[in-house]
């Protein structure tokens, strides 16, 4: 029996390769998942703390949050070619040349600002666009893959920078990782250039979606945007204590680790099987499904300790894994791709700040009361919260998405006026 590729796949393999690299280097993945291996370098040479260069991260999260938007709106105006790949060029160049100017605590905190502000745009907020619009029948899936990108570096970052540190430093390091990213911009460029040109065209219908003003004047918005930030809350701060989560339970560190290195192989598999349901079933109830699950995960965690730990983090990796991707299919859906940019890049900087005071509120709790009962307790809350209001998500259909949402947007002001 021969394999069948979907024309849509066949069509924009060069596309999902480019969206896939791109996340695997980009900003967000670069900064964090580089931070854990760097730390014992600075360690050793400044004397910070891990609570202040953890810190680092925080002020990158926020200032993601309050850039989002308007690097989404860059890629709705310019592209995601220039735009994704001008981006991706700049914060690897900046990236590379850091570590010679670093001394100070604060210049990391600062530097990581820049770093997020001009890497905003080579985050899943530009490169899952040309996406949306080269994928219809097949979107779910090709978007899930893309995803992958993000997923694999969690593997690959780690590693490459502990090896340059163990053959050179730490500096070498950071300019090693910035310089991949600064090689994989023009790669970005040819992937999206052409998909750039097919995008424009199709926006001038209006049928394509509706902008950015029009989009938050809707119900749907909000309830993605409370969907978002309760993901990100009931899931990213657990992600980040389960090796603590699991000594504390007295399981011994190493198993401690095997146990939550379970989590990247649930994410990796969330991401493609989400995607694969998303296009064959209602976007609404596999969302549903799918958080429901995470938050029965953390129940069993709540209720049974390290017995079904394995299960738990498995359950809380597959929503792990395809949360962003929810998030983006539901933006693509419901508003289209004529503002996509800018509507996703608010719904994706919401999502980005809870994952980052998701660790610190899950720590303040474990502080507070010696265990992670509670922090378990408000991840279900949470999760399910966002599981059960995606059931109000019904796409609108059979209308085109900008006619739907006008007239979603006049009802809503009979029943208030």
């Amino acid at each position: 029996m021969s394999l069948t590729i979907h024309p849509e796949m066949r069509r924009n393999l060069r596309l999902l390769g480019a969206a896939a690299l791109g996340l695997s280097v980009g900003m967000l993945s670069g900064l964090f998942y580089s931070m854990g291996t760097l730390m014992p370098a600075w360690e050793a040479e400044f004397g910070w703390s891990r609570g202040d260069m953890s810190l680092s991260l925080t002020f990158a999260t926020l200032a993601m949050f309050v850039c989002g938007t308007f690097g989404g709106r860059l890629g709705d105006r310019y592209g995601a070619a220039r735009v994704g790949a001008s981006s991706l060029l700049t914060y690897g160049l900046l990236f590379a040349l850091f570590p010679y100017v670093l001394s100070d605590v604060t210049h990391l905190w600062i530097g990581y600002v820049v770093l997020a502000i001009i890497g905003v745009p080579s985050t899943a907020i530009i490169m899952i666009r040309p996406i949306t619009s080269a994928f219809d029948a097949r979107r779910g899936l090709a978007m899930g893959i893309a995803m992958t990108g993000a997923g694999v570096a969690g593997f690959w970052i780690p590693q490459y920078v502990a090896y340059i540190i163990e053959i050179r430093d730490w500096r070498t390091a950071m300019s090693a990782l910035g310089a991949l990213a600064c090689l994989a911009a023009p790669l970005i460029w040819l992937g999206f250039r052409n998909q750039d040109a097919v995008h424009r065209a199709a926006d001038r219908s209006a049928e394509q979606g509706v902008e950015f003003a029009v989009a938050v004047r809707t119900l749907r918005f909000w309830i993605l945007s409370i969907m978002a930030i309760a993901m990100s809350l009931g899931v990213g701060g657990l992600v980040v204590h389960f090796v603590p989560l699991f000594t504390d339970l007295g399981a011994e560190t190493l198993r401690a680790a095997q146990i939550a290195s379970l989590l990247g192989l649930a994410s990796v598999a969330g991401r493609i099987a989400v995607g694969m349901l998303l296009d064959r079933y209602p976007a609404q109830f596999v969302t549903t499904a799918t958080l429901l699950m995470a938050a029965a995960g953390a129940m069993l965690l709540y209720s049974f300790g390290l017995t079904l730990a394995p299960l738990s983090v498995m359950m809380l990796g597959l929503a792990a894994g395809a949360e962003v991707d929810l998030i983006a299919y539901l933006c693509s859906r419901h508003f289209g791709t004529r503002a996509y940019g800018a509507i996703y890049g608010w719904q994706y900087s919401i999502f980005v700040l809870g994952y980052g005071l998701s660790p610190f509120l899950v720590g303040l709790s474990r502080d507070a009361f010696g265990n992670y009962d509670s922090a378990l307790i408000g991840s279900m809350l949470a999760v399910g919260t966002a599981g059960l209001l995606a059931i109000f998500l019904k796409l609108p259909k059979p209308a085109p998405v900008a006619v739907a949402l006008t007239n979603e947007i006049s009802a809503q002001s009979r029943y208030t006026g």
